[in-house]
């Protein structure tokens, strides 16, 4: 099953990726501090640095990132190789991933999200410990599928470096990468997420706690509310699919694109100026709306401001991670759909509908139903009895998606 070539390199795999994941986290907290001028021993979460520099402090903020990131990605389209994405690289094995240009790219997400970027910060690590075997494939000769594999795994193990979530970052690899279930796969997956973790939690990053607060409490209707919220969250993600495939293209290699990173961006800047939380990934958002520290009105604002800034972030030509803006558009809809259940049907925990609902929009949004579902107790190390309204709400969001994809041919 392996021989000791393969063995070797999946040992490999988890020590580059802990040890990306490790730099890419105090990279990015180094820049959220100087951006947002806080530091480490004042003990504030980034969403309260954020919420406590000024209004007009956030647009400059913005400004300067689309002005970084739109000289930055255009740069990387205008010169070198092609970026070449991990799925397909996993896929099809003619496709290498540029070792060097990939890192940069990946580099520039961290430094754009550490800005106030509305993505995630999670695509870095898997791009930059993919692209990093890559360049070490190159001189070992041994099978296409083997070497599928390892870029599979520090994919993956690039996940659990940055979120600390070994076993839902052996799912994600098994489950959108690999697509296989078999014993070669999982031990690969297992071991390498494994030691990705164990590096990055001896590497001055710690066990953290993405999501470090009390269970939300299971009460009233619950099982019913989570069957209705999987149909809700399903429609939620269809239609933000649809704006999606609205954006416009641009050529990425034009100049023209700093001026529309510059603008768009900066419209960030400005609906952060009444919403600051939806700067950064969306774990700010998420932190009030799984507290329930929000009114049903505040988290409908928060929904839509962070819905367009997601969209205007990749029309500007941005990379970045979609998890935890997923889980913070599913977080505020459900938090929002909550408040009204509570007064039509009967109460329910508005904080356990915000995390339900993140559950659910990331499993839809990301295609990876099963990983979602392991990943966020990873995240928050809720009890495992948060699993039943979990597949309630997961089943029946995912036959309502097939069911409305057939009915209207989306």
């Amino acid at each position: 099953m392996f021989d000791k070539r393969l063995l070797g390199l999946i040992i490999i795999v988890g020590f580059v990726a802990g040890l990306v994941g490790a730099f890419y986290t105090h990279l990015l907290h180094y820049i959220q501090h100087v951006m947002y001028n806080y530091s480490t021993a004042e003990g504030l979460t980034f969403g309260q640095a954020v919420a406590r520099v000024t209004p007009e402090h956030r647009v400059i903020a913005l400004l300067a990132c689309g002005l970084v990131g739109g000289i930055g990605w255009v740069l990387i389209h205008r010169y070198g190789e092609p970026l070449v994405d991990i799925k397909k690289a996993v896929q099809d094995r003619t496709k290498e991933m540029p070792p060097l240009k990939t890192c940069i790219h990946a580099t520039l997400q961290i430094i754009t999200v550490g800005m106030g970027s509305p993505l995630g910060r999670e695509v870095a690590p898997r791009e930059a410990s993919a692209g990093v075997m890559s360049a070490l494939l190159k001189h070992v000769d041994m099978k296409s599928d083997d070497k599928s594999l390892i870029i599979a795994c520090a994919a993956g193990a690039g996940l659990a470096s940055v979120y600390n979530s070994p076993l839902s970052a052996a799912i994600f690899i098994l489950e959108t990468l690999v697509i296989s279930w078999n014993v070669r796969s999982m031990s690969a997956a297992l071991l390498s997420c494994g030691i990705a973790t164990l590096v990055v939690r001896q590497s001055g990053v710690g066990d953290t706690i993405q999501y470090t607060m009390a269970q939300p409490p299971l009460y009233g209707s619950y099982q019913e509310f989570a069957i209705v919220l999987g149909a809700v969250i399903a429609i939620g993600v269809l239609l933000f699919d649809k704006t999606q495939a609205l954006l416009p293209t641009f050529d990425r290699k034009s100049p023209k694109m700093i001026l529309v990173s510059v603008l768009a961006f900066g419209f960030v800047g400005v609906m952060a100026m009444f919403y600051p939380e939806i700067l950064g990934n969306g774990k700010a958002g998420n932190q009030l709306t799984f507290t329930d520290l929000v009114t049903w009105d505040y988290a409908l604002g928060l929904l839509a401001t962070k819905w367009i800034a997601v969209l205007l972030a990749l029309m500007a030509g941005a990379y970045g991670g979609r998890i935890t803006p997923s889980m913070m558009l599913g977080s505020t809809l459900s938090l929002a759909f909550a408040a009204l259940w509570s007064v039509m049907v009967s109460p329910v925990s508005l904080g356990f509908a915000a995390f339900l609902g993140a559950v659910v929009f990331l499993g839809l949004a990301q295609k990876m139903p099963i990983t979602s579902c392991v990943f966020m107790l990873e995240l928050s190390r809720f009890s495992v009895e948060m699993f039943f309204p979990i597949t309630l709400a997961m089943g029946s969001a995912l036959i309502v998606q097939q069911i409305l994809k057939a009915r209207f041919s989306l």
